[in-house]
């Protein structure tokens, strides 16, 4: 479905991003590698925590969603019920209309 994938993707991007930045990172600060490692961590940190965070509040509207689709079916389902039952009891009266007004 489209939400899952697009949900997929972003979560895709961040960790491609967290580590492409990562390695940039690497590569041009002026720091010692203890020092580069600690910021690095600390930056793949933060992008967890956001995606998770995203996660989060992607699967609470995802949850809201399901529960009005689920709401949304009971109501349909107890409407066609009634109309069954209705269609059931008109076809039921027809017939014992007709074979009253049948002479035997």
């Amino acid at each position: 479905m489209t939400t899952s994938s697009s949900l997929g993707k972003f979560v895709l991007g961040a960790v491609v991003g967290g580590a492409v930045g990562a390695a940039i990172g690497m590569l041009l600060a002026p720091r010692s590698g203890s020092e580069t490692r600690e910021l690095i961590k600390e930056e793949l940190d933060n992008r967890y925590r956001e995606s998770a965070d995203v996660l989060r509040e992607k699967s609470d509207v995802l949850k809201e969603k399901a529960a009005a689709f689920r709401d949304k079916v009971g109501e349909i389902s107890s409407e066609l019920e009634e109309t069954g039952r209705k269609t059931v009891s008109r076809l039921t009266d027809a017939v014992k209309k007709t074979t009253e007004s049948t002479p035997s």
